[in-house]
């Protein structure tokens, strides 16, 4: 990864960042490389404000001789930059797509390939922005995260998670282009002065198309790096009954010997019904979980990998109600199966969501 250099457009980050007195280590938490995924050190980004102390008008540029030899052509890079333009609307293209795509590129690491897409003024960025978090609940999320950095890690680990989530059938045609629009992701390679932010290929969904369709109702749990998932009837909808039901039916295989569960505050989850459910399973509610804070539920990670895997199998025609759950079902063993790495990762970071959480003063976090 020591590969990575920062671009023009990571320079002007840090800039901005440096003029709101953020620290190295603040600001290496929040910029991204151009894999969308992973982050610069500490290190980098000290050495970085160095030069912008040293010349505010530097941009990254390394001094003549000093980089490593170019691995591309010039006709090379005219062809992946080419490639971005012409297939992400139609493809999630990403580093990964073009090397796949082109043979030669097979033979450069990925950050030779997104150096040079930087270098075209390229950036892997999101089509839409998190909403922030509202000041009410700010609070009450800092005094959560001292608490846990207190915890043992072994207590941490006994925590399970828990919520629903809902899927959309596409109804017409309509809906099904917004929905293959969606599966592309919520990233794009674009420009990175963000000149063609409203070209069609570079515009994600619509905001109503999360909504959009016929409901297919699920309720699951991530417990020790597995994740169980029920499919709710059609036409129901989660309630006080119907939870204290799923309690005393499914969570004691579910939580595989985990003690405390994490879980959001509707009204149905916390009933009478709900809390004495959780007693006779032999669970209890992680105490001072915060309000509106979706980012330290690791389920909905689960629920991100799961919908990345149901978007890669996603037919292009209109899908009926029994295929798409046996897709779902699937999708589900595939998770847990090929991303359970991933999985035992997110059932045990509650300290990583922390620290990034105080880091942004109480803000929504990258998880």
């Amino acid at each position: 990864m020591s590969t990575y250099q920062l671009t023009p457009f990571e320079v002007g980050q840090v800039k901005a960042h440096m003029h709101h007195q953020l620290t190295a280590l603040q600001i290496s938490r929040i910029i991204l490389k151009g894999d969308g995924k992973s982050r610069f050190s500490e290190n980098a980004i000290k050495n970085c404000m160095v030069a912008l102390g040293a010349d505010k008008k530097w941009k990254g540029a390394r001094q003549a001789g000093s980089g490593a030899p170019r691995k591309t052509t010039a006709a090379q890079d005219k062809q992946i930059e080419g490639a971005i333009y012409k297939y992400r609307g139609r493809y999630k293209v990403t580093v990964a797509w073009l090397k796949k795509r082109y043979l030669w590129a097979r033979e450069l690491s990925d950050s030779a390939v997104e150096t040079r897409l930087g270098a075209a003024g390229l950036a892997y960025l999101r089509r839409r922005r998190k909403y922030k978090v509202a000041t009410t609940y700010i609070a009450e999320r800092l005094v959560y995260c001292a608490s846990v950095k207190r915890k043992r890690q072994a207590t941490l680990d006994n925590w399970a998670y828990t919520d629903g989530t809902v899927f959309y059938l596409d109804r017409t045609a309509e809906e099904n282009e917004s929905t293959q629009r969606a599966a592309l992701g919520s990233m794009v390679w674009r420009r990175a002065d963000g000149t063609d932010s409203l070209y069609a290929d570079c515009v994600g969904p619509s905001g109503y198309s999360k909504a959009q369709g016929k409901p297919v109702r699920v309720w699951g749990m991530l417990a020790n790096g597995k994740l169980n998932i029920t499919v709710l009837d059609e036409g129901d909808v989660m309630n006080n009954d119907l939870y204290s039901e799923l309690i005393d039916e499914k969570f004691s295989d579910w939580l595989r010997g985990c003690e405390y569960l994490v879980q959001d505050f509707e009204a149905c989850l916390r009933s009478e019904g709900a809390l004495a459910a959780f007693k006779r399973v032999g669970v209890e509610l992680v105490a001072d979980y915060p309000r509106s804070s979706q980012d330290f539920n690791a389920i909905e990670n689960a629920w991100d990998l799961l919908r990345r895997r149901l978007d890669t199998t996603l037919p292009r025609a209109l899908e009926d109600r029994d295929s798409f759950v046996a897709r779902l079902w699937e999708a589900v063993r595939f998770v847990n199966k090929y991303r359970k790495a991933r999985l035992e990762e997110l059932s045990r970071n509650q300290k990583v969501r922390c620290q990034e959480c105080e880091d942004l003063d109480g803000g929504r976090t990258s998880w």
